[in-house]
C-alpha cells in the first residue's frame, strides 16, 4: 500500500497487493447498516474477499482508497481494457467509486477520481448504475458514448457507458492541486503521477 496524498484526516492510498487489504478495516452493509452497499444486489458477498481477488489480477488493476484511521471510507477501482480505442489509445474502465453513506457529499469520491485519472492515459469509460452516479460522472466531464459523434469505441459494445477522452482527463487533472496542494503540478501533472498504457 502506497500513500498518494493526504487531506486533513484522510490518507489516499493505492493498494499494490492483496495483502494490503488485511491492513485496513472495511464496513459493509452485511455487518453494519451504515457500511458500503455497492455490492448489494450484484451477487457479490464480502468486500475484503472481493478486493483481494481483484488485486490478484494481471495486469494489476488500479485500486485506490481514502482511509481514516486505517478504515476505508471511500474506494475506486479502475482496470485496463484489453482493446484500444479506434485511434490506438488505451482504454481504462472505471468499475466503481463508493463512499460510506455518512461521508457522501464531502468530495472524497471526486478526489479518488482525480487520483485515479492521474494513474492512467487514454480514454476512461464507466457505466454508472444509479442516477446519482451518472450525475457525478457527467459533472466530472464524462459524456454519453451513445450521443458522441465520434465515439472512441464501438458504442454497442459499451451500451450505457460514459466516456472521458484524454483532453478532458487533462482538464480534470488541472484541478488536482486544488484538492491536494502538496502535489502541486498545475496543469494536471503531479510529481507522483504514474501513468500506465
Amino acid at each position: 500500500m502506497r500513500e498518494l496524498a493526504r487531506d486533513g484526516s484522510y490518507a489516499y492510498v493505492k493498494f499494490e497487493e492483496s495483502g494490503d487489504i488485511d491492513r485496513v478495516q472495511i464496513r459493509s452493509v452485511e455487518t453494519d447498516p451504515d457500511g458500503f452497499e455497492f455490492f448489494r444486489g450484484l451477487g457479490i458477498v464480502g468486500y475484503a474477499k472481493t478486493f483481494k481477488a481483484w488485486l490478484r489480477h494481471f495486469p494489476r488493476p488500479i485500486f485506490l482508497a481514502a482511509l481514516r484511521d486505517r478504515e476505508i471510507v471511500s474506494w475506486a477501482f479502475i482496470e485496463e481494457h484489453a482493446e484500444r480505442t479506434r485511434d490506438g489509445n488505451p482504454v481504462y474502465l472505471l468499475r466503481a467509486i463508493e463512499t460510506l453513506p455518512e461521508l457522501r457529499g464531502k468530495r472524497l469520491g471526486y478526489r479518488l477520481l482525480l487520483l485515479g485519472l492521474a494513474q492512467v492515459t487514454g480514454h476512461v469509460l464507466t457505466k454508472p448504475l444509479t442516477h446519482e452516479a451518472r450525475t457525478f460522472f457527467l459533472r466530472a466531464g464524462f459524456t454519453d458514448l451513445a450521443t458522441d459523434e465520434r465515439p472512441p469505441v464501438e458504442p454497442r459494445q459499451f451500451a450505457g457507458y460514459l466516456g472521458l477522452p484524454p483532453h478532458r482527463r487533462r482538464e480534470a487533472l488541472a484541478h488536482l492541486s486544488d484538492y491536494f496542494p502538496s502535489l502541486g503540478g498545475a496543469g494536471g501533472e503531479s510529481p507522483g503521477e504514474q501513468t500506465r498504457g
